[in-house]
This record gives structure tokens, sequence and C-alpha cells, in this order.
């Protein structure tokens, strides 16, 4: 029997080969550890490749190798992104703000160029009424943003003639020279001479470059500081003549009712007004108290959105207040009532008549349109008479002044009694007397 000769059997031979190869990968690889490129990896993927060959006995070129990129589809819907944290605070976007608006007001009762004041100044030679020298001495009391002051007389502009209800024509020239540029003429007299008369009154101030405010149409709307005031006039007092024109003649004059006041005050708001300012010819001509009638049409004004609300006709000065009152939204709201400014200027001398206050307010409505009074201040006023080289003399003064060189003594301890009146009317009032 033959032997067969020594020799490496098959397992043995692809044990060597498959050592030799891995060997030479190894080098190879850990030669490349130092510098990783993507060449590197595509050299390890062929001596793997080459390994696979080896070992499954193919004999085919390798194949190119190709790299492709692509994005794996998700296999479930995609997670939503978190909601947002909710913020402290949620604008309402039925809320309206406004920018800051601030102005100064100054306002006044009854003034009256009566036929004993007007003859006063009448100069027979030159047929001349100088009712400018009444009223020039207290012209340096008014001078803020809006300045307004109550007649209650109608202008004549047809002749020379006046009376105790009719002023001439100088007296139109005599407000603008007191600085004053709204008139209020929503009085019981305002129709006494019919519709002719009235408007005769609106234009003698318009050619003086004064607002008269009584037209029932619509609000008094005036520009100041970048922002719109009202100014509406009522009045629940009128004579027979007077009821008779405003029967022919609606529009010239506005009788007090909560319906047209509600009507006219959201008319001006909706226009834009950022304060409404309300006259009420309200009262008694002589009432030395506040009514509670007086005092629940102020506060229904209030709520209906008023901010102002100076009461005239009473020839006494009657105390002052601010309210706090629900809106007819139920929002509080607060608003300031002085319930008769009194008389500025008449012949009368029936005590009380004599002494009367210019009301100085500083306003200011916020961005939310409330509105904030930041200055409550009066001037004391005084009527002096006094028969000058057998003339009598009017002249409207600061009661609070020093009396001038030219007046009596006996007229001094009149003026000291009328700023008593005064400063006892608004002892309890939140207004300062100015100095």
């Amino acid at each position: 029997m033959r032997k067969k000769k020594p020799g490496l059997s098959l397992g043995s031979i692809l044990t060597l080969c498959l050592t030799a190869v891995v060997t030479v990968g190894c080098v190879f690889v850990f030669g490349r550890i130092r510098n990783p490129s993507v060449s590197g990896a595509m050299e390890a993927r062929k001596v793997i490749g080459a390994v696979q060959s080896f070992m499954q006995g193919e004999t085919q070129p390798q194949a190119t190798v190709r790299t492709v990129t692509f994005t794996l589809a998700p296999t479930s819907a995609p997670t939503p992104a978190p909601a947002p944290t909710p913020a402290l605070y949620t604008p309402d976007p039925q809320k309206k703000t406004y920018a800051p608006h601030s102005f100064s007001l100054t306002a006044g009762g009854l003034l009256a160029f009566q036929s004993d004041i007007c003859d006063s100044v009448y100069n027979k030679t030159d047929k001349t009424l100088d009712l400018m020298s009444v009223v020039n001495t207290i012209r340096n009391k008014i001078s803020a943003d809006l300045n307004l002051l109550a007649l209650p007389q109608t202008i004549n502009t047809a002749d020379r003639k006046y009376s105790d209800t009719m002023a001439p024509v100088e007296a139109a020239s005599a407000i603008r020279a007191m600085r004053v540029d709204h008139v209020i003429l929503g009085t019981e007299h305002l129709l006494d001479q019919g519709t002719d008369g009235a408007e005769a009154t609106v234009s003698a101030l318009r050619n003086q470059n004064v607002v008269g405010v009584g037209d029932a149409s619509q609000p008094c709307m005036v520009q100041i500081n970048g922002g719109a005031v009202a100014i509406l006039s009522y009045t629940d007092v009128l004579t027979t003549r007077g009821k008779n024109a405003l029967a022919s003649s609606p529009g010239y004059l506005t009788l007090y009712s909560e319906d047209v006041a509600r009507q006219q005050i959201q008319q001006a708001r909706n226009q834009g007004a950022r304060c409404v300012i309300v006259y009420m010819y309200w009262g008694k001509l002589d009432t030395a108290s506040v009514t509670t009638a007086q005092k629940n049409t102020a506060r229904a004004l209030a709520a209906m959105g008023a901010d102002v609300i100076l009461g005239i006709r009473s020839s006494r000065v009657l105390p002052m207040e601010l309210i706090r009152v629900n809106d007819e939204a139920g929002k509080q709201r607060t608003a300031f009532v002085a319930y008769s400014l009194g008389t500025l200027l008449t012949e009368s001398r029936e005590g009380v008549d004599i002494s009367g206050a210019l009301l100085h307010l500083n306003l200011r409505s916020d961005e939310n349109g409330e509105m904030h009074f930041e200055g409550i201040e009066y001037t004391p006023t005084y009527i002096w008479r006094q028969s000058v080289a057998g003339k009598i003399q009017y002249r409207l003064i600061c009661s609070a002044d020093s009396a001038p060189e030219y007046m009596s003594d006996q007229q001094k301890d009149v003026m000291a009694r009328a700023l008593k009146r005064i400063q006892n009317a608004l002892k309890d009032s939140p207004v300062k007397q100015r100095k």
C-alpha cells in the first residue's frame, strides 16, 4: 500500500489564507486610523469584499460601489409642536385706548351788560360805549386753554339801543378783551327777540372770533392740545316769549331732558370728545342752597358721560364737588360739579349779586379715557360800583387783590364782605382760592 505524501490539508490552507487576509486588512485599517477619510472607509469595504469573495469562491470582477443618500419616511404622524405658554395679559380687542390728553379751563357765571352799566360808560359826545374799561381789570385772571362765560342777553346789532335783556354790539368786543373764546347763550332770554335776535347775537360774537354755544342740533366741538372737547348747554327755564319762539323755531335752544342729554353726550363721544362740559341753566334766581333735583340731575349727567357740570342762573355762588358714579355700562367714573358759578357782572346791588367766582380746572384724561382733576381753584370776584365825578362807574375786579386806589373806604368794606361770602360758600368744596 502506497503511503500518502505528507502535506497541508484544504482546511489548513483556507485557515492560513484567511489569516493572511485579515492580517493585511488590519495593518491597512490601523494605518488609516491616524488619518481617517471617506476613501479609507471605501478601501476597508474592498478588503472585506475580497475576503467574502475568497470565502465564496467568486472570481467575477469587483462591483462598482455607489453611495446613495435618502431620507427615511416617517412611520407615524409627526409629533405636534408644543403649544405656546399663554400670556399673562390678553388685550381686549373691543377696548379703546387713547393718547393722554390735558388742558386747562377757566369758567365763569353770568356776565350781563345791563342798562346802568352801559349808561356808565356811554360818551354822549362821541356816542360810543367803552365797555372794555369795565372788564379789563379782570382779564389777567383769564388765561386758560379754554375760557367760558355765560351771556344772559341777546346782542343788538341793528341800532344803538340796549336794555337789561339786550346788550349793545360793543359787548362782543368787551368779551373778547377778557380773553374769552366761547360764550354760553342757552339762557331764558336767548329767544326774547325771536330767532333773528339769536342769530344776530351769534353773528356779533363770531365777528370777534368768539363762539356762541347754544345750537341744539349738535355739540360744540373744540380742538385743544390735540384732543377734542365738547361743550353742551341746557336750560330748564324759559320766558313765555321764549317758549313761543322755540315752539315755532326749534334748534336755537335745548331744553333739558335726560333723553336729549344722553343722545348729545353719546354723539360727542362718537365724534371723539375726550372731555364733555355741560352748562346747566337751572334753579331759582336767588336760591341759597343746592336742591335735591339739581343733585340728581348732576349725577345723571355724570353717568351719561359728562365730565364737568357747571350751573348758572342763581346769583349766588353755590358749593362745588367731585362726584363718583357708575356709568350706564356699570363702570365707575368721576365728574366735577359746580352747582352755581354766580354772577360776574350785573347792575343789581342786592347783596349776594355783587360777588362771584372764576373757576380754574386742570384736566387730564388717561389712556383709558378716565378723567383726572389735577388742579381745582377759584378766583373770587367783586362788582365795584362807585360815583366818580358825579357819574356811577362799574368795574369787575378780583376781591382777593389789593383794593385799587380809587376805591372808597366804604367800597373796600363791601368788597371784603363779598370775599368772605365766597370763601364761606366754598369752604367745604374741593377747590382752593387761587393766589
